[in-house]
């Protein structure tokens, strides 16, 4: 898989603050809070993939929380002519632990991490972009980071760049999966 690695500035060409907040606002589901809530996320009723995927990121004992994701096909004519099926999905991750939100090293060792096991896979049908991006957090009072996993992947066909979509979210997952069970040997959890 090719994977890029970018981290964000905190502001925009005119000045404006990039920085998300989590959480996000009104309208936000906490799937950790409430699992059944997955129910009101089209995206992951109408794909399996994401469904697991937010399923898993969000249990009780995992050391994510999701703050956004969605998910989308796009055909030759949406992305320029001539070009293949696309099927995209971003998600955005925070730490469950508040306090590693706050310490921009975690999330360069999360994205190391993650580029470092997803390169593993030599295939070049799906691409990853890592962005590490500012994100305030209005209940601590602080501005800290999040993580934004953008996966692309494409096809001859609609439903051949959704397989493969669906294919390079179970190796993302396996990847934060692998990458929480090694944070939390070093905390000592």
């Amino acid at each position: 898989m090719r994977v890029e690695s970018v981290e964000d500035t905190e502001k925009d060409m005119e000045g404006q603050d990039l920085a998300l907040a989590f959480p996000p606002g009104e309208g936000y589901l906490d799937l950790r809070e409430n699992p059944r809530s997955i129910e009101a996320i089209a995206a992951a009723r109408q794909y399996l993939p994401l469904r697991n995927f937010l399923s898993t990121v969000n249990r009780a004992d995992s050391a994510f929380i999701t703050a956004s994701a969605k998910a989308k096909c796009d055909s030759p004519a949406a992305a320029a002519p001539g070009q293949a099926y696309e099927f995209a999905s971003q998600t955005r991750l925070i730490f469950a632990e508040p306090s590693f939100n706050f310490d921009r090293e975690r999330y360069i060792g999360l994205s190391s991490s993650l580029k470092q096991l997803l390169e593993r896979d030599p295939g070049n049908a799906a691409h990853a972009v890592l962005r590490i991006s500012p994100c305030n957090f209005p209940d601590q009072k602080r501005r800290g980071f999040c993580l934004e996993i953008r996966l692309i992947a494409q096809g001859e066909s609609a439903r051949q760049a959704e397989l493969r979509w669906g294919l390079g979210l179970a190796r993302v997952l396996q990847a934060l999966l692998f990458t929480a069970r090694t944070l939390k040997l070093q905390i000592g959890g």
